[in-house]
């Protein structure tokens, strides 16, 4: 896009949904004043389960409802015009929509678990039961002692959770059933294979099992693509024969099998699982999948009372069906996630969720089997580990330290996970995954610092403009996307305040943070600010200030209230800016201060563009000499640099606060002399009135 037209496209009016006021109305309500510090941390910690349900509120709004039916007189041509007009608006609105959805429930899951106190169990997010199971439950025994633990079970049901928001499920077998060849019937079966075998039993009047023929006459019963047939029909017939099904059962099979992956990828639980199976009267299925699905329901864990012992053999038998049976990917993927395997489910993997997916399920369970073989006797340990070969992925990984960034980065490194790796919204969720959130908003920052400099938006950036470190900047939200640049603002707000109430004011990714790279990361929301001054939102401003330390706090507040006409208004933001928590004193001390720094003080800059005549051309009379010329400045008086605008406004600013008269005087003497001295030029007259006017008490127009 033309740097131009980007400019005109960020700098231009917009208009906010009410998702912007309603994140600030949730905010401040977490930093009213007489909480105490335990209280707003508390608040902040459940931010992000009101901004996931306000954000689930607003994608079931924008969701395309269900047909019409078919009794409605409607124009179907019309509607299909007025459609297709916004359809792709609404396509990409909706998509960034589920994203900040899935953004919001991972921060919900994670944040309460890193930032809560360990003493305090009541701001944690913990999926399972307060209440004791009436039997023993291992899996959630040992979940609920071990932080790592958890916080990886939280990750995992949040990929679920994604997951399970796609496609139904039948829906993504249909292809499958169809090629079966059976028409509309889903269970039964091998239909295709059973009618071989009986129609080769018929043929030869065998009564007795087909493998007791001879040699010669098993060696010809073969599939309709020339493999040999299986002849018996049992779930295991073909791995153990190492045998064909006809291609049509073939297909039916991949069905069955897709659909248990899926049903596992989701998190479905044990319930839904055995329902979909028996459907197809393949209820086996599900029960080789009942002993430890992990799904996002824990209330029906079905592990309570199992002998630990069991398990652990359970997840053994299931890795070897895993690695070396399985008749297609799609089975091998399902004994693969069971077992804790890695290498089976990134086989059937497409999206970046799915290879988190398998990497995280498969370090949760064999930190699980590794807890389960503890409460086991020594000697069945001993027996099981030596006896049944297993993965572990938590020793595959190597180093714990680092270990969420690492395999972040191995993902991204994917030459088919690049494009989704460097989604802004992706690489938002990543970073707080590889605990790597302080340099994402610090590289946020900068990109935000960058496109801020090419348009001279140096109301952004006033320091910290040294070398700055290189970025992809596809992976960061950019001023045109405001959904996005809202939710990371929120996100700098959550871990800010966090920081604060931890006692620490300058959060860092490493001991000795530059201040500088603080302030990049604060230009983060000194965007957002931006933003809401172009809504019109200025009401919402000083609750995002207080977020900023001192002096930023003053120095964005003052750039986004400056232009602020009305003299009944400015005195309705000074009360929202005492709300907040802000010095209002300091503030219109600071932002007079600054903005008269913000002339060019360089006197040797400044020559005369004309000289100038301010006597008249008339003859001088005996009692007043020479009149003086009423428009001397020339045709340009109105032409008022903005900068010069901004000082007279800081004055009125300081005028509206009454313990501020001494430096009304003070710096409106500075600043009329810097007008009568350097800046003779047109419009001064303007300028000189109106500091008249604040210096001598007169109620007088400024000039807009």
């Amino acid at each position: 896009m033309d740097p131009s037209k980007r400019q005109q496209q960020q700098m231009a009016a917009v208009n906010p949904g009410p998702e912007v006021e309603d994140f600030a109305n949730a905010l401040d309500a977490c930093l009213m004043p007489g909480l105490s510090v335990q209280e707003k941390k508390a608040r902040v910690l459940d931010l992000p389960r009101k901004y996931h349900e306000n954000a689930i509120r607003r994608l079931a709004q924008k969701r395309p409802k269900s047909a019409r039916g078919g009794s409605e007189d409607i124009d179907m041509d019309m509607d299909e015009r007025l459609s297709n007009g916004a359809k792709t608006e609404n396509s990409d609105d909706l998509k960034q929509l589920e994203k900040e959805v899935e953004t919001w429930d991972l921060f919900r899951r994670l944040l309460p678990l890193r930032y809560s106190d360990s003493n305090d169990e009541s701001m944690r997010f913990s999926p399972f039961s307060a209440s004791k199971p009436a039997r023993r439950d291992y899996v959630s025994e040992y979940l609920t002692t071990d932080g790592l633990a958890l916080e990886r079970r939280a990750v995992l049901q949040w990929l679920q959770t994604n997951s399970a928001s796609g496609p139904d499920i039948d829906d993504l077998a249909r292809k499958l059933q169809q090629d079966a060849d059976r028409g509309d019937i889903i269970a039964h079966g091998w239909l295709h294979t059973r009618s071989k075998i009986k129609l080769r039993k018929s043929m030869t009047a065998w009564p007795h099992l087909l493998d007791r023929q001879s040699p010669n006459v098993t060696a010809s019963h073969l599939n309709a693509d020339g493999s040999p047939l299986v002849t018996h029909l049992d779930p295991d017939a073909s791995t153990r024969q190492r045998r064909k099904l006809e291609p049509q059962d073939e297909f039916f099979e991949r069905a069955i099998w897709l659909g248990c992956f899926k049903h596992l990828r989701r998190g479905s639980s044990l319930k839904d699982i055995r329902e979909w199976c028996q459907e197809r009267t393949e209820l086996w299925r599900a029960v080789s999948m009942s002993a430890m699905p992990l799904s996002i329901d824990d209330n029906q864990s079905p592990a309570s009372n199992i002998d630990p012992s069991a398990l652990a053999l359970w997840r053994r038998m299931c890795f070897a069906l895993a690695r070396q049976g399985g008749s297609s990917d799609d089975e091998r993927a399902v004994y693969g996630v069971l077992s804790g395997d890695i290498l089976s489910v990134e086989r059937v993997a497409k999206t970046w969720d799915d290879y988190l997916f398998a990497n995280y399920n498969a370090l949760l369970r064999s930190q699980i089997d590794t807890y389960m073989l503890s409460q086991c006797p020594s000697d069945v340990a001993s027996n099981l580990t030596q006896s049944f070969p297993s993965f572990d992925a938590v020793q595959f990984h190597g180093n714990q330290e680092g270990i969420e960034k690492r395999l972040i980065i191995s993902i991204e490194s994917r030459p088919n996970m690049e494009a989704q790796a460097r989604e802004p919204n992706k690489a938002l969720q990543a970073s707080f995954i590889a605990k790597e959130l302080e340099r994402h908003l610090f590289e946020q920052g900068q990109v935000l610092t960058r496109r801020a400099n090419e348009f001279e938006k140096s109301r952004l950036v006033r320091r910290g403009l040294g070398a700055l470190d290189d970025v992809v900047e596809e992976k960061y939200f950019d001023f045109p996307q405001h959904s996005g640049l809202r939710i990371v603002a929120h996100v700098f707000v959550l871990i800010a305040l966090l920081k604060r109430f931890e006692g620490h004011r300058h959060s860092g990714m490493e001991p000795g943070f530059p201040p500088d790279k603080r302030f990049i990361q604060e230009n983060i929301l000194a965007s957002y600010t931006d933003y809401l001054r172009r809504c019109k939102l200025q009401e919402l401003i000083p609750l995002y200030c207080s977020v900023l330390d001192s002096p930023r706090s003053y120095e964005v507040l003052a750039w986004n209230v400056i232009e602020e006409p009305d003299a009944n208004n400015r005195i309705t933001q000074l009360k929202l800016i005492k709300r907040a928590g802000i010095d209002v004193l300091a503030f219109v001390e600071r932002q007079a201060t600054l903005l008269f720094d913000e002339l060019d003080h360089d006197a040797t800059s400044f020559a005369a563009e004309k000289l100038l005549n301010i006597l008249g051309d008339g003859p001088a009379t005996a009692r007043h000499g020479r009149p003086i010329k009423p428009d001397f400045f020339g045709e340009e008086e109105d032409e008022v640099d903005i900068k010069d605008v901004h000082v007279i406004r800081s004055l009125e600013w300081l005028l509206t606060v009454s313990e501020t008269w001494p430096q009304v005087f003070s710096i409106g003497t500075r600043v009329y002399k810097f007008f009568l001295s350097m800046q003779l030029r047109a419009g001064i007259s303007e300028l000189v009135d109106c500091i008249y006017t604040v210096l001598t008490g007169y109620n007088r127009e400024l000039p807009a």
